[in-house]
């Protein structure tokens, strides 16, 4: 495991309050031949309580920022320049001035790296006019859009059927619209469920329906059978899944016992305590 050295925390300790971490970590890496990680380096410091003695939030100035890619004047014209332009308009005037050839990265990376603010929060501002003010009625559809009553490509009507990745429990859409949800894609039930409500009427609050040959594919309504929610823990802790298929029966009748008991218990509980 890596131990720093007194040398180390020194020189940390040191170049801090005049770098920016990554600057300092890149210092840091070529005087001591080492490739630790900025956040290393920002353990280190929290962990040995040095301080830049700069405020929180405050980044150096233009003058005292370092940097491969940019000498100082570049920095000076950057730092000026950002909160007046946008960053397309910066990069254009950045490279005409100065002959360069940075790229929009380049120019993103070194702003945020050094935290240089345009101070624009992207919001309008009281009384700033939207681009689209005025144009009603004059931009027009493109050829992308959809028309009244048309439906995409990838629509799917009611009664389509998709496994459900988390599960590889049957789905089937029942609607077009979810009431509970704002999604588009429809509204999708487990099938096993909806067939059996077909027949019983609505699943019972704490209650759901499983499969009595543990196969999800099997759909046949006399497979399905209504368990309440303990009792299907108890099916699962007992490994019915994995039960002979003569066993399951007993198995079922055990987990309902089972699960009665532990009902009993509890309101004898409550109502002594």
């Amino acid at each position: 495991m890596f131990s720093y050295s007194a040398e180390h925390i020194a020189f940390l300790r040191e170049n801090y309050p005049r770098m920016t971490r990554p600057e300092l970590t890149e210092a840091f890496n070529q005087a001591f031949g080492l490739d630790k990680s900025e956040g290393a380096i920002k353990s280190t410091i929290k962990v040995h309580q040095i301080k830049s003695g700069r405020t929180s939030g405050k980044r150096p100035v233009s003058s005292e920022i370092k940097s491969k890619l940019f000498n100082k004047g570049q920095v000076k014209f950057i730092s000026e320049n950002y909160k007046q332009m946008s960053r397309k308009e910066l990069l254009s005037a950045l490279n005409d001035k100065f002959g360069l050839s940075i790229t929009l990265s380049q120019l993103v990376s070194f702003v945020k790296n050094h935290k240089i603010n345009s101070g624009r929060s992207g919001y309008f501002v009281k009384g700033q006019k939207s681009w689209n003010k005025g144009t009603k009625g004059v931009l027009k559809a493109n050829s992308g859009s959809f028309k009244k009553g048309e439906k995409p490509a990838n629509y799917h009507p009611v009664g389509h059927e998709r496994v459900d990745s988390k599960d590889g429990y049957i789905l089937v859409k029942v609607a077009d619209k979810n009431p509970w949800k704002s999604s588009k894609s429809g509204w999708y039930r487990h099938k096993h469920v909806v067939i059996w409500e077909q027949h019983n009427g609505p699943v019972p609050e704490g209650m759901c329906i499983r499969f009595k040959d543990n196969n999800k594919r099997n759909f046949d309504i006399n497979n399905l059978f209504l368990v309440s929610r303990g009792e299907h823990i108890r099916l699962n802790q007992m490994g019915y899944g994995e039960q002979p298929e003569e066993l399951k029966p007993i198995v079922i009748n055990i987990a309902k016992l089972d699960q009665a008991s532990f009902d009993k218990i509890k309101q004898l509980k409550e109502q002594a305590a």
